[in-house]
């Protein structure tokens, strides 16, 4: 599938991507050599390697302090191009890192996903014009293709989202096995996917919902410009104008806050893929209906108007038959009016609240309904189409037949060959439930 922003019928105003991504500031220095670009290391038809040196005993502290994320310094290696002295550290928080450990501490899985941040102990330092590698352990995912298939359905529906593909990680010589390379959403990601709305010089924001009417949630939330003079008028009153949408002005409100063909696109790959953990899934403190939040999204603001762009994160969990927040919590989907919101039990000893409580969600699945359903349709014909999907899927199989056959700590051979076909046979399911 081709992934190129505003690809099949994306809103007009939708971002453009820089194809070259300035390879020129990749380098460490004025003199460093040789370079390489984003594009060369997000090729889906390589698994790039990656080697890292770490002292024997900032890599054992890690292995005991994992849940801290914090970092230790590293030596990066990538075929001739190296970068000295960057931060490396464990990463998951609750869903793929604090599940690894049992109730005495005792480490459960044996791979865990790791972040690298090229500029943590040398200011300014990038490589292929990146500030953050973000490498996936995909322990919830035998089949190791959903990252990158899920991330690919989003860009190919025109959405601005990270580029996934399949790197192998070598530590001291030793091999930790198969990865999914995810692009992080930070400056740099914004100024690449941004560059041409305006510049990528706006705030990010790291899950935050427009429904808060004061600044302060949405400071906190900030990925970019954290200088305590940024303003962030503009979810201030994004909010208040959500707040105060009915069905009949919501339309109006929404197109002139996002490019509503680009939020439309958004929603529609995310019920497709099933990201019950995302934008749809909400948890709540016992007892405390009024802290209920949402995750896994990011949402960019323009600097030069009033418009937020919706961004997707953390995308292992998806592409799954049943939704396990359903099947499991009964928790209705985004569209069902819920006759109750009442909290209810969920996992992990979290509380859930259906989606349509929500007001935006619940406006969104009531006004743009139309649209939502005109452009599953679009997607069921073209990107999500079943010979797409197979396509996609025949060339990973072929890519990561041997990368998993010699992955120390990957599912293995059968049990991948059987989560590859177990999702095989989801999408159709998947593709049924969504189909207008």
């Amino acid at each position: 599938m081709a992934l190129v922003l505003g690809a099949c019928g994306g809103g007009g105003d939708a971002p453009a991507e820089d194809a070259g991504l300035d390879a020129a500031i990749d380098a460490a220095g004025p003199d460093a050599a040789p370079s390489v670009s984003a594009d060369q290391v997000f090729d889906p038809t390589v698994v790039r390697r990656f080697e890292l040196t770490v002292a024997p005993a900032d890599w054992q502290w890690l292995q005991d302090h994992a849940r801290d994320e914090q970092y230790v310094p590293a030596d990066l290696r990538y075929g001739d191009v190296t970068r000295a002295r960057i931060g490396l550290r464990f990463k998951g928080s609750v869903g793929s890192l604090a599940i690894c450990f049992d109730g005495n501490g005792q480490r459960t899985c044996p791979k865990l996903s790791m972040k690298l941040d090229l500029d943590q102990y040398v200011a300014g330092q990038r490589f292929a014009g990146l500030e953050h590698l973000d490498l996936h352990a995909m322990m919830n995912d035998p089949s190791q293709m959903k990252d990158r298939l899920a991330y690919g359905l989003y860009r190919a529906a025109g959405v601005p989202a990270p580029r996934s593909v399949h790197a192998r990680l070598i530590i001291n010589g030793a091999d930790q096995g198969l990865f999914a390379l995810v692009e992080e959403i930070d400056g740099e990601f914004v100024e690449d996917h941004f560059r041409a709305v305006d510049g990528g010089e706006g705030n990010l924001y790291k899950e935050v919902w427009p429904m808060h009417p004061g600044p302060d949630p949405y400071r906190a939330a900030l990925e970019t410009n954290r200088d305590p003079a940024t303003s962030v008028d503009r979810m201030v009153r994004f909010a208040a104008a959500l707040r105060t949408a009915t069905p009949a002005t919501f339309r109006a409100v929404i197109a002139s806050w996002t490019d509503l063909p680009t939020l439309v696109s958004y929603l529609a790959v995310d019920r497709l893929i099933d990201h019950w953990d995302g934008i749809v899934g909400w948890y709540c403190p016992q007892n405390q209906p009024g802290g209920c939040r949402n995750h896994n999204y990011f949402w960019y603001e323009e600097s030069t108007r009033d418009r937020l762009w919706l961004v997707p994160w953390d995308l292992d969990l998806t592409l799954q038959v049943p939704s396990p927040i359903r099947s499991n919590y009964g928790m209705p989907d985004w569209n069902a009016s819920p006759s109750d919101c009442a909290l209810r039990r969920v996992f992990l000893g979290l509380w859930g609240r259906p989606p349509a409580c929500d007001h935006l969600i619940a406006l969104m699945a009531q006004v743009l309904w139309p649209d939502y359903q005109a452009r599953t349709a679009e997607l069921l014909a073209g990107p999500a189409s079943p010979a797409a999907l197979e396509a996609e899927i025949a060339a990973m199989e072929a890519l990561l037949a041997p990368e998993v056959a010699s992955d120390p700590f990957g599912p293995g051979t059968a049990r991948w060959r059987q989560a590859v076909a177990d999702l095989r046979a989801d999408l159709p399911l998947l593709r049924a439930r969504v189909a207008p």
